[in-house]
């Protein structure tokens, strides 16, 4: 859960508590001089509890960054002739 300043988003009013679903991080979006990111989540109120699914823009410098994307790992077949 990540809460987001009203500066830091678009088109709202106040912090924003939100379960951050899915980031379009390959689909930056120019906005106010800035770089801004398409991202889809859930609003968390100030209890915990869940709410609407929203679609915002989030500062691109805002968000948490994206986990490396891992290799997966080679196996070695033991059972076939090199």
């Amino acid at each position: 859960m990540h809460e987001f300043a009203e500066s830091d988003y678009c088109y709202g009013i106040g912090p924003l508590r939100l379960r951050v679903v899915r980031v379009d991080w390959h689909k930056p979006i120019p906005h106010e001089g800035e770089t801004w990111l398409g991202v889809r989540g859930i609003v968390v109120d100030p209890d915990g509890r869940e709410g609407t699914v929203r679609e915002i823009l989030i500062r691109a410098g805002r968000l948490p960054v994206p986990p490396a994307c891992k290799r997966p790992r080679l196996r070695v077949l033991r059972d076939t002739p090199v």
